[in-house]
């Protein structure tokens, strides 16, 4: 097996902390499950569970709780609006632009204790990435790599 080549700058090496800290990590869904009243068409709980689980449409969820209302008539009825009567209103969350912005304000909305620790994990993975950055630009191996490149290019 080849050993991998220990050096004493690691501004190259992207598997540590500065560059994976904030990511979230594996595991089930933490958010709570509330009623989504921005894409609701009765009373938002549908939306709500695919807003839980991550799903983009709740239409399939929609189409499937209308056919066992069809055939296990009248538990499904009762049991979303017990589900509407129970859950409360999930928070009002900006338009989004991007999946990562969306990832942020439902984590921000459920919970934001965790959204600061990460955000501040963040902001320090940022400062140990500078830090990295800083020793390599700064060392003498950089300067010397640096007259190489530029004897090499004949300047």
């Amino acid at each position: 097996m080849r050993e991998r080549h220990h050096h004493h700058h690691h501004y190259h090496d992207r598997d540590g902390y500065p560059y994976n800290a904030g990511h979230p990590g594996p595991g089930p869904n933490r958010h709570r499950l509330y009623l989504d009243k921005d894409r609701k068409v009765i009373a938002g709980v549908c939306a709500g569970i695919a807003n839980y689980y991550g799903w983009r449409s709740a239409d399939a969820l929609r189409f499937a709780w209308c056919f066992l209302a069809f055939f296990f008539f009248p538990l499904p009825i009762i049991a979303y609006f017990v589900a509407a009567f129970i859950l409360k209103p999930g928070p009002r969350i900006p338009v989004r632009q991007t999946q990562e912005e969306e990832q942020f304000w439902r984590t921000f909305s459920t919970r934001p204790r965790a959204t600061f620790s990460e955000l501040k994990h963040r902001f320090r993975a940022l400062d140990a990435r500078l830090a990295n950055l800083e020793s390599a630009v700064v060392s003498d191996e950089y300067n010397l790599r640096e007259a190489f490149r530029d004897l090499e290019r004949g300047a």
